[in-house]
């Protein structure tokens, strides 16, 4: 990858958002796919200790295929030898994790096609649903923050007039 600053910015954000100014700085520039590797399996072991401290309620089954999913993902990862193969197994893997958050990964390899168009081909709750819950002290932390950060919103707003 030649170095320019917008290659991967979004990616640039997020790792900045999750481990600091430090890592932003260690990747603003790279070019070199060990860094790149460094950090995506840096992304993976995030949300798995994130499930661990965050999800109080799953069957020991989830948190298996998510171990096992993150598992696979840093693998592959390993295995890469360019930054866009990183990238790619960095998506794929955040794929695998997405869709299992949402009750399984979809196993579609013997049908010859599936559409966006039939709920029935993406209702993943087979066996096990997902429940997201707000107590009255997250609703009050989440006003809180969302009141924070309504200045920098409005300046958004006015740059775009």
């Amino acid at each position: 990858m030649k170095y320019n600053l917008e290659d991967a910015y979004a990616l640039k954000h997020i790792v900045e958002n999750l481990f600091g100014r430090h890592a932003w700085l260690e990747i603003k520039h790279a070019t070199d796919v060990t860094i790149w590797k460094k950090y995506s399996i840096k992304i993976l072991s995030a949300i798995e200790f994130s499930a661990k401290a965050t999800v109080e309620v799953a069957d020991d089954g989830w948190f298996k295929e998510l171990k096992s999913q993150i598992g696979h993902g840093k693998k592959i990862i390993k295995l890469t030898k360019e930054t866009e193969q990183v990238f790619a197994a960095l998506a794929a893997a955040l794929a695998n994790i997405s869709f299992l958050q949402l009750g399984r990964v979809p196993s579609n390899i013997t049908r010859s096609k599936i559409t966006l168009r039939h709920p029935k081909n993406w209702k993943l709750n087979q066996y096990r649903s997902v429940q997201y819950v707000q107590t009255k002290e997250q609703v009050h932390a989440k006003r809180a923050h969302n009141k924070s950060f309504k200045p920098a919103a409005q300046k958004v707003r006015s740059l775009d007039k």
